[in-house]
């Protein structure tokens, strides 16, 4: 009698342990996936090609800025170890996710991308398996796992930490001078889809 009654509370523990863990167990966390795997569906015309948009602006050329003779005169200056294009205080504004105590981007990352889709979006590997459903399935919603960036998003490399950082860089309405107007910077990188509001 003894050995059911174990067996029946082990049963009973065992799943109310599965019953905890299985919400937190489904929950994934996405991954970096690379600008290449947004091309894909953000480039047509039709919805405001915003790859193109992406590949030529500075954002995309944040990796080659740090290989300029300005860039690698003020790594010396400044006292790097490396060259400004190798080193992790640089890299981790000038190349999407990159990990500062891995000295290194996750795997899908191409550095010399720069800045990628989800230095601002975010990891996107949620975002396309949303997409992947929605070819058969249109109720898919892809604004679920894609993300709007934010003031403070661009502030993580956009401000006085930089070595470049110009504190009378924008103008504002009123004639103030700022390092870093978010309305102002976004207008700058607007890649809007025509379709969507």
């Amino acid at each position: 009698m003894q050995r059911t009654r174990k067996i029946g509370i082990g049963f009973v523990v065992t799943v109310a342990l599965a019953l905890l863990v299985a919400p937190w167990a489904q929950a994934q966390e996405a991954e970096y996936i690379g600008t290449k795997n947004c091309r894909m569906c953000h480039n047509k015309k039709t919805t405001g090609a915003q790859w193109t948009v992406w590949s030529k602006s500075g954002h995309k050329k944040a990796l080659e800025v740090l290989k300029s003779e300005e860039s690698v005169a003020l790594g010396k200056e400044l006292g790097l170890e490396k060259p400004p294009s190798e080193s992790p205080e640089c890299l981790k504004c000038h190349v999407t996710a990159y990990d500062v105590k891995a000295k290194k981007a996750p795997a899908k990352i191409v550095p010399s991308d720069g800045v990628g889709c989800e230095s601002c979006h975010g990891a996107s590997s949620l975002h396309l398996a949303d997409a992947k459903k929605a070819m058969k399935d249109k109720s898919i919603d892809l604004t679920k796992n894609h993300h709007i960036p934010s003031e403070a998003v661009c502030k993580t490399c956009h401000n006085d930490s930089s070595p470049t950082w110009k504190a009378d860089r924008y103008t504002l309405k009123d004639g103030t001078k700022v390092g870093f107007d978010f309305e102002q910077a976004k207008k700058k990188i607007a890649h809007p889809n025509p379709t969507k509001k």
